[in-house]
């Protein structure tokens, strides 16, 4: 990696932990004030997203040479190191004395020649120790580099060999899925990418086993005639299955990537309504929207309180931990807190409360999450069918790989198993009162 790229890398792990939004968000915005051709864009993304997701296991190796608590290093230098100690334990195309010698100037140029003797000194002990074996929960969290609380929680919950497949799962390269709508000619779509290795063609969904980033700066892939989606986040719309000529109501909608896929289910009969919370995302929804020329409603609306339109369909792609997707939302195993899963049980168990009031007799409500966690998949769907009886489960049975579906008649993939994202759903009837 080049002086410049490596500035670019410095700015951006910086301002994400500074300012702690989204790693994807934060590098969007400083690689594109930069003049960067796309192999760089690629090494950068790559590179930004290795730092971040080994940071507790590379805090643990700087930790081992350090005279004092990790906690109490400048932000700013710990930064340096992180990146320094990456280049020089995990990335081989980099020689160690290049690395040393570049972070070292760097951080005498920005922050003077103390602390580059300080970085110096640090950098040059870098090596990799043996983690302890045992499969405890703080063992596991420093090796496969996630929180501690988190690798607990699952501990408790999956037993001890399960956790591990996931924890490795999720520090594999993810996978991407390929949806081409259902008006599109599949065939002369695969001519377009016969130089990509796409295989395993489940309905319109192709598993992309190399060259994502050559579909997206494809025009066919540009003027939106295809999206990224992953299969399991497409078989929520499955489980809906709405008609042609029916009324659908998405809330918590946006960027509006199920809404599009459900455009694909009315063939250009019946209406859909979408929303969400977020004016910001809920226009990026809109643009997505009108750039595929598909007629969806949206509003900016609150979902826990707001009036909606009563529906024949209706689908709440609900807020949460994000736990099941940790492998391309890398950020999240360092934003979230144990405490944020009963918060986000509690949110979203009012959103299908006042959201149930808007689906008709006979009607179809579907509760999703991307989250692996029991209080935000089933304890929620318990807790309201007690609170609305008029709800009753009905199984997805025909409408997804039976394999996804759970004891409890419920969607549930498991991403080492199923080799795709973790998403739980719940397809609820309402019965006539």
């Amino acid at each position: 990696m080049n002086h410049d790229l490596r500035k670019i890398t410095y700015k951006i792990i910086s301002e994400f932990e500074k300012n702690k939004s989204q790693l994807k968000l934060t590098r969007d915005q400083i690689i594109n004030k930069a003049e960067l051709s796309s192999k760089d864009k690629s090494r950068i993304t790559v590179f930004t997203n290795e730092v971040v997701k080994w940071r507790k296991k590379i805090d643990y190796y700087i930790s081992i040479n350090l005279k004092k608590s990790i906690s109490k290093l400048d932000k700013r230098i710990l930064n340096v190191l992180r990146i320094g100690y990456y280049e020089i334990l995990f990335d081989a195309k980099i020689p160690i004395y290049a690395s040393v010698d570049y972070w070292v100037q760097f951080t005498k140029i920005r922050f003077g020649r103390l602390k580059a003797g300080f970085c110096n000194a640090i950098l040059r002990k870098a090596r990799k120790v043996k983690i302890n074996s045992n499969k405890n929960f703080k063992n596991l969290s420093i090796f496969f580099s996630y929180p501690e609380w988190l690798v607990q929680k699952w501990e408790n919950q999956f037993g001890v060999e399960q956790t591990i497949k996931l924890l490795k799962y999720f520090n594999l390269p993810p996978r991407y899925f390929l949806r081409i709508p259902k008006n599109k000619k599949i065939s002369s779509s695969l001519i377009i990418y016969k130089n990509l290795k796409i295989q395993n063609k489940e309905s319109n969904f192709f598993r992309i086993e190399s060259g994502l980033s050559d579909i997206l700066e494809n025009d066919f892939f540009k003027k939106n005639n295809c999206s990224i989606q992953d299969r399991a986040s497409g078989a929520v719309v499955e489980i809906l299955n709405p008609k042609p000529g029916s009324t659908v109501l998405d809330v918590c909608a946006a960027p509006g990537t199920k809404a599009n896929y459900i455009s694909d289910f009315l063939n250009g009969e019946g209406e859909i309504h979408a929303s969400d919370i977020d004016p910001i995302r809920m226009k990026l929804g809109v643009s997505r929207s009108e750039s595929l020329s598909l007629n969806i409603n949206w509003s900016n609306k609150n979902a826990t309180k707001d009036l909606f339109l009563k529906s024949d369909y209706v689908i709440v792609d609900a807020p949460c931990s994000g736990t099941g997707v940790l492998g391309k939302k890398l950020d999240i195993r360092w934003r979230r807190k144990k405490s944020d899963i009963k918060s986000f049980a509690s949110l979203q168990l009012k959103i299908l409360k006042n959201i149930s009031k808007f689906v008709k007799n006979d009607g179809i409500l579907v509760y999703a999450t991307c989250s692996l966690e029991n209080e935000e998949n089933w304890d929620v769907v318990s807790q309201f069918l007690k609170f609305d009886n008029s709800f009753t489960i009905d199984s997805p049975i025909g409408l997804i790989p039976n394999e996804w579906i759970n004891d409890k008649n419920c969607m549930q993939t498991i991403p080492y198993k199923h080799k795709v994202d973790g998403i739980f759903a719940a397809r609820l009837v309402k019965n006539e009162t």
